[in-house]
C-alpha cells in the first residue's frame, strides 16, 4: 500500500473507530429498555428495536475491534509511533 493511501486508509479506519465508541456511549445512556430505531443497512427503512437488542448486536459484530487491528498494522508498517491517539484505545 502506498504511503498516501495508507494515510488514507488510516484516516477512514480513525474516523469509523471514533464513531462507533461515540454510538455506543450514547446508547449507554440511555435507559434499559428504551424503544430505538435502527436502520436498515443500505436504505432509509427503520425498525423499532430495543437499546439491549442493539448494544447486543453490537457487541457480537466488533468492528472496532477489526478496524483497530488493522490501523495498528498499517502503524507498524508506516513506521508512525503515534499509536494510541485514535479511539482512546
Amino acid at each position: 500500500m502506498s504511503n498516501t493511501g495508507a494515510v488514507r486508509r488510516k484516516q477512514k479506519l480513525d474516523s469509523k473507530i471514533t464513531e462507533q465508541k461515540v454510538l455506543q456511549d450514547e446508547m449507554k445512556s440511555i435507559r434499559k429498555g428504551a424503544r430505538v430505531y435502527r436502520q436498515q443497512q443500505n436504505s432509509n427503512i427503520l425498525f423499532l428495536s430495543t437499546v439491549d437488542r442493539e448494544m447486543a448486536q453490537s457487541k457480537s459484530k466488533d468492528h472496532g475491534g477489526v478496524w483497530w487491528k488493522e490501523y495498528k498494522e498499517i502503524e507498524k508498517q508506516s513506521g508512525d509511533d503515534q499509536v494510541g491517539q485514535v479511539g482512546g484505545r
